[in-house]
């Protein structure tokens, strides 16, 4: 990861390095309807006096030459007195208090400073024994925000911290550290020497051992050092920088964080490309960037509209494959040569912590492509389309989506329970186009969907989602075969057998088709006791939709009674057709899971095979 982070540090156009190029540290992205809070004070002949407040609007600009707000990890503290405060921090108790955990910040920082320069002596007397009359100002733009942040700076004789001559040691002293956590372990300044860069490959005279660009690397544990033995002072022979190397890693990691960041179903992810080949490929690396880079900007749904510059991309209509709302590059990047592959790093941050929770490493424009052919192929079928909406006479058509696994390995649900890990799994599986367990995946969706179904739920359109995952998976050519099933061919006319010609993949037994069928004559019968008695006591007979071989008979017989004895059996051509699938058996062939889905299936697609005007005759007899 870092290395490939290191290698696309030449394919980034200077100006946007240049954007985050500053020699503190500091925030230099922008942050929305975020205000400035600022304590102005004076200082003449040794003595300072608060004038009062000014707020403002938070600009990365007026950041990077007057406020100076840099982001600080949860141990620490910022060299800059420009930090975030909340009415919320700066109370104990439901007071204001001195003792409070952002007023402590405040007199850290400030004590720090005063170290450097003595003449901000007077600054932290003010803010030690002056607490009411700081918490007074304040109180009048945090008063009743309770989280709500604001960031918090001061001015001194009309000067912000980046301006200022009060805090020019303190500017010069966080410039000199910049690094310094890369070859420090305590107060202890150590390199190596004359040894081979680990990201170069060139002998260097000085290398640093603690270049953790991210916190998944933490070379100053004592758990870290392998090389080195025990010994964290040797931690440069695991992982040696030169310097060079390092200011470049230093450079790119918000260059990273802005426009190679996305979003994926709730999971933060880093995209990093890499170049195959140097020769002639700079241009269509270059490309590539551009399309990340353009992104940043651009509404979710927007195309790019970068036709002119791209040259060689075919780029079509934009389609969506993670959800409906983030921002997306895989259709862009599905159109470029295999001469470029990719790197997805989910990860999590909490705190300091870096934690990485799955990397997914070389995938090809190829892979990309695949997957929205396959999601094309499965979303042609008739059965997702014009599917009722809940505003009455809206009409939609269900779309492949990352989410939709979701429904049946969501994250931290409530009811549910956690399937994070196995999303993800799944998800690698996907874009590495790996086999994916049939079994495994029925099982987890069987069990989603006799929940809604015994809650008295949308188990319908659970089911056909499921149904349009496993075509898009069939598609994709993914999903591990399952043993051979017996197939005895059944004499069948009309929309039953159109619907299992095309779906053949799927209904490739003539259990399959019995089992499927007795869902649908089920839904018939249920639906003429909703109409009849406006309520569905044959559902009882179900059990949940815990479906096995027996309880699949004892359905088919028994709905074929009901029917009967309600003087509407309107469905003899199709009680045959399953009473000579029966007969043929390898139900046994089938699992639980797969005859209870395939089941629901039948239940959920019934009105698919309704012979509307044979049963208004049928009803007028």
């Amino acid at each position: 990861m870092i290395h490939k982070m290191h290698a696309l540090y030449e394919n980034i156009p200077t100006e946007y390095l240049e954007i985050f190029e500053n020699e503190y540290g500091l925030e230099v992205g922008s942050k929305p309807n975020l205000k400035v809070i600022s304590l102005d004070f004076e200082i003449s002949d040794e003595k300072l006096e608060l004038l009062g407040t000014t707020l403002v609007d938070y600009d990365s600009k007026m950041n990077l030459s007057d406020f100076f707000y840099r982001g600080a990890s949860a141990m620490s503290v910022s060299p800059f007195l420009t930090l975030y405060v909340s009415e919320e921090g700066l109370k104990t108790d439901g007071e204001y208090s001195a003792s409070s955990k952002d007023y402590k910040k405040f007199i850290r920082i400030i004590r720090d400073n005063t170290k450097q320069n003595q003449d901000l002596e007077c600054l932290y007397g003010f803010f030690s024994d002056h607490y009411h009359e700081i918490f007074e100002a304040l109180d009048q733009y945090l008063n009743g925000t309770k989280k709500n942040p604001f960031i918090f700076t001061i001015s001194i004789n009309g000067e912000y911290i980046g301006r200022s001559k009060y805090f020019t040691r303190i500017r010069e002293k966080a410039a000199e550290d910049y690094f310094k956590d890369f070859y420090t372990l305590g107060n202890k300044h150590i390199v190596g020497r004359d040894m081979l860069c680990s990201m170069c490959n060139t002998t260097q005279n000085e290398l640093w051992g603690y270049v953790s660009i991210y916190n998944f690397y933490a070379s100053k544990t004592d758990l870290a050092p392998l090389a080195g033995g025990f010994d964290r002072e040797q931690a440069h022979k695991n992982y040696p920088v030169c310097p060079q190397c390092a200011t470049k890693l230093k450079k790119m990691r918000p260059v990273v964080n802005k426009y190679f960041n996305f979003k994926f179903c709730g999971f933060n992810y880093l995209l990093i490309p890499s170049v195959i080949q140097s020769d002639p490929l700079a241009i269509s690396m270059e490309a590539i960037v551009e399309i990340m880079v353009a992104q940043h900007d651009a509404n979710p749904d927007a195309l790019l509209h970068l036709e002119p510059r791209l040259g060689e991309f075919s780029l079509g209509k934009r389609r969506k494959i993670i959800d409906q709302y983030s921002k997306e590059v895989f259709d862009y990047l599905a159109e470029a040569d295999n001469e470029a592959s990719f790197t997805m790093l989910f990860y999590a941050i909490n705190n300091a912590e870096f934690k990485i929770l799955v990397t997914i490493e070389d995938i090809f424009p190829c892979q990309f492509k695949s997957i929205f052919e396959a999601k094309d192929r499965a979303e042609r079928y008739d059965v997702f389309h014009e599917l009722p909406g809940r505003q009455s006479g809206e009409i939609y058509d269900l779309e492949f989506r990352f989410d939709t696994i979701k429904e049946f390995f969501p994250i931290n649900d409530r009811i549910e329970g956690d399937f994070s890990k196995a999303f993800l799994e799944l998800s690698r599986s996907i874009f590495m186009q790996k086999r994916i367990s049939y079994g495994f995946l029925l099982h987890r969706i069987t069990e989603v969907v006799r929940r809604r179904f015994a809650n008295d739920q949308n188990y319908q359109l659970t089911t056909l989602k499921a149904f349009l995952l496993l075509k898009f998976l069939t598609h994709l050519d993914i999903l591990q075969s399952n043993k051979p099933h017996t197939c005895k061919e059944v004499v069948m006319t009309g929309k039953f057998a159109d619907f299992f010609k095309e779906h053949q993949d799927f209904f490739e037994s003539s259990a399959k088709q019995y089992v499927f069928m007795t869902g649908v004559l089920t839904q018939y019968l249920i639906n003429i006791q909703l109409q009849d008695k406006g309520s569905a006591p044959f559902r009882k007979r179900l059990n949940s939709l815990k479906m096995d071989k027996k309880l699949v008979h004892r359905v088919f017989t028994e709905a074929k009674e009901k029917l009967i004895q309600y003087d509407k059996n309107y469905y003899q051509e199709l009680e045959q057709n399953i009473a000579e699938l029966m007969i043929m058996g390898g139900i046994d062939e089938l699992s639980n899971d797969e005859i209870s889905f395939i089941f629901a299936l039948g239940m959920t697609l019934n009105k698919k095979f309704k012979d509307t005007k044979k049963q208004e005759i049928e009803n007028n007899q």
